[in-house]
Order: C-alpha cells, then structure tokens, then sequence
C-alpha cells in the first residue's frame, strides 16, 4: 500500500489520536472534561480521514474521483453528525437539547457511502446519467430520512420519550450499516485484488460502525455508556480506518466490465428500488394505523411526515422520468440519423456495386472487340504487301488500317476511363462487409 507523504502524516496522526484513546479509557473516570474529550476524537480521526480522502481526488481515473467525492461528503456529514454530540453533550449542562440533528446527520452520512457504492467505482463503463444518478442519491436519502421520520421522529416532535425513540433510531441505523456491509460482501466476493481488499476493509470499518452502533444503544439504555469509554472504541476504530483505506486510493484503477449491459441491468434496479420505496411508504403508514396504544400526536405526526414524503418522493421520479423521456428522445435522433447515414452508404454501395459489374462487363466486351481488329490490321498490311494489288485497292487497304487505329484508341481510352472508376467502387464495395 502506497501513502502520499500528506497520507503518511494522516495516518501518523490518526494512530497517535486512537492510541491516545485506548490509554484514556483505561485509566479515566466519568467526567465531563472526559466527555469533551470523547467527544472531540472521533470528530479529530474524521477530519484525518476527509484530508486522507481529498488526496484521491486528482490522482484517480475515470468514475472515481466522483465516488471519492461521495466518500468525502460521507465523512463530512458523519463530522457534522459528531461536532452535534459534542454540542449537545456541552448544552446538557444548562438545558435538554434535541438529538434530532445530530441522529439526522448520522443516517444521512450513509447514503453518501451507499451512493457511492452505487456508482461502481471498479467498473469503466462507469460514466453516463450522472445527472439522473445524482437524482437517485436525492431519492435515497429522503426514503431514508422519511423511515427516520416515521419510526423515530414522532417520538421526540411529538412527546420526548427516549424508550421509545433510541430503539427506534438504532434500529433503522443496524438497518442501514447492514445493507452497506452486504453490498461490500457481494462487491469484494466478485473482484480480485485490490478491489477486493479494498471492499474487504470497508466492510470490516462499517461492521465495527454498526456494531458499536448496536453496542452504544446497549449502553445507553442500561444507564453504562459515558463518553470516552471502550463503548466508543469500535465506531474510533473504523473511523481510523477510513485513513489506510483511502490511502489505497492509488492502486485502483477502474477495470474492463466482461458483463454485457450491466449498466443497463444496474440502471433498471435503481428505477425499480425508487418505485418500491415510494410504494413503501403508503403500506408503512396503513400498518402503522394498527399499531395499538399508540398516542393520537404521534400517530397525526406520522401520517403527515408520510404525505409529504409520498409528495417529495412523487416530485423526484417525475424528474427523473422526465430527464430519462429526454435521454430516449435523444437516443431515438441519434438512432435515425444513424439510419439516415446508413441507408446512404447502402445505397452508394449499391451504385458502386452497378459501376463495378459495368466495369467488369464493358472490359470483357473491350477485350472480346481488341482482339478482332488486331487480326485485322494484321490482315490490311498483308493485302498492302500484295505487288498485285491495284492503287484503289490498296487505298482501300490502307483506309482499313486507319479506321482500325481509330477503333483500338478508342477501346484503349475505354479500358484506361474504366480502370479510373473501378478503382475506388471497387474499393468501397471491401470495405463493405468490414463495417
């Protein structure tokens, strides 16, 4: 693995800032310095992690400078996710903040990483609709945000009940990481080395993201959990990570797709997946009106998150359908007008196909009418040998060899005019079946 010089100082850093860490966890106790300090190293190790990433920008090829991009804006609203626990850990000592912000940020960091993925970043058919692509990652974070909305929002908007938000919450997270970690399984069991390396420590950042996910809300709500703790740990690890994995950066290349169309296969599970998660949402809310002993707040909250995300959700896909109507339309022009151009040169070839079978049939007839006039302007200058022959007769003779002059110079420029246009029809006519 290859580090730039600024990567080698990155990860010098980011192995300073977690060594630094597990010496604090085991030696400190709760307080609220601890917390501060807790609170501020995984936001240090994100930092580290986006500069560690930024490198990859101008060195990369095809597809993936915009997936590192993705991966960068993953990390930064992961960043802004953890600056709000540092703020709102700090606001407790006065008031009782919201964690709606900070939760927001958390789920939304991972669509950017699940966009990201969804570019295929190893393939270098890659490259196409990024504007209807772009589409789908607004599509995907406000299915995701509509979920957060449903199951958890109400609980905090409507009444502050942790009981019933914190499970909730995390368990649209777990949901979350695992569809990540599983989409890095398939990608890493498919590809060779280094995708396969590559997908393989993403998997094993985003495993120990969401399993110290799970293991924060065990914490949390059996009262153990301080920040600063082994119970942060595993999220520092994977954050740590992120570091050596975007120093990888530099030995990946997009690769040759074998797979015919698979973008084509790819861009019609993504118009699929829109089309379920907008049909979702109406038969979450239609089951949620079952749910017993659920408050009258929270069940009115709900059901207006689930219309205006149908009517956000609604709005997108008609864009996008929209922009896909423009891409058929410009294919179906650059369909005729290949068809145009092509019935052009079928009909060129068929004329040069004509000119060609002439050329052959005029030389076989100029040849068949050379040969007689030889013989008789060989004949001519014997009858002018005769000492016998009379004046007139040999007048008449030599008449005979002059029109015979004339015909074969006009044969000769035949053959000469015939080769001139047979050349390039014929030409044309090779080339034919190589197209």
């Amino acid at each position: 693995m290859k580090f730039t010089p600024r990567q080698n100082v990155y990860f010098v850093l980011a192995t300073i800032v977690f060594l630094f860490h597990l010496c604090v966890a085991a030696v400190a106790k709760p307080t609220f310095l601890l917390t501060m300090y807790g609170d501020s190293s995984p936001c240090i190790l994100l930092i580290l992690g986006i500069l560690a990433v930024r490198e990859n920008f101008g060195r990369s090829l095809g597809i993936l400078p915009l997936f590192w991009a993705l991966f960068a804006g993953g990390l930064s609203v992961m960043l802004l996710s953890e600056l709000y626990w540092f703020y709102f850990d700090w606001r407790r000592l006065t008031g009782t903040p919201s964690p709606i912000p900070g939760d927001t940020f958390f789920l939304l960091s991972n669509v950017f990483f699940l966009s990201a993925l969804a570019l295929r970043p190893h393939s270098a058919a890659v490259g196409r609709n990024l504007q209807i692509r772009f589409l789908d990652l607004v599509l995907l974070s406000v299915w995701w945000l509509a979920l957060y909305g449903y199951f958890s929002l109400p609980w905090q908007i409507g009444r502050q009940d942790f009981t019933h938000y914190n499970p909730a919450y995390y368990t649209l997270a777990c949901v979350q990481h695992l569809v990540i970690v599983v989409a890095l399984a398939i990608l890493s069991r498919r590809h060779t080395a280094p995708w396969r390396l590559f997908y393989l420590a993403l998997s094993i950042a985003f495993v120990l993201i969401g399993g110290g996910n799970l293991l924060l809300s065990i914490a949390v709500n059996s009262g153990w959990y301080y920040s600063g703790s082994f119970y942060d740990t595993p999220f520092l690890l994977a954050v740590y990570l992120f570091v050596p994995i975007a120093a990888s950066g530099s030995a990946l290349e997009p690769l040759p797709d074998h797979q015919p169309n698979r973008e084509l296969m790819q861009s019609v599970w993504t118009a699929r997946c829109a089309m379920l998660a907008i049909l979702s949402l109406p038969i979450i809310a239609l089951l949620g009106l079952y749910e017993r002993y659920l408050p009258a707040e929270v069940a009115a909250l709900r059901l207006r998150l689930v219309f205006a995300a149908m009517f956000l959700l609604g709005a997108l896909v008609y864009w996008k359908f929209n922009l896909l109507a423009l891409e058929l339309r410009h294919l179906v022009k650059l369909t005729c007008n290949s068809i145009e151009k092509l019935n052009a040169v079928q009909q060129q070839v068929a004329h040069s196909e004509k000119l060609v079978a002439l050329g052959r049939l005029a030389s076989g007839a100029a040849h068949e009418i050379s040969n007689p006039l030889t013989a008789i302007f060989g004949y001519s200058e014997l009858l002018t040998d005769i000492p016998a022959l009379t004046a007139d007769d040999r007048a008449h003779a030599q008449l005979i060899q002059h029109q015979v002059h004339h015909a074969q110079a006009a044969v000769s420029s035949l053959r000469h005019t015939l080769r001139q246009n047979a050349a390039p029809a014929s030409g044309l006519v090779d080339k034919k079946p190589a197209s």
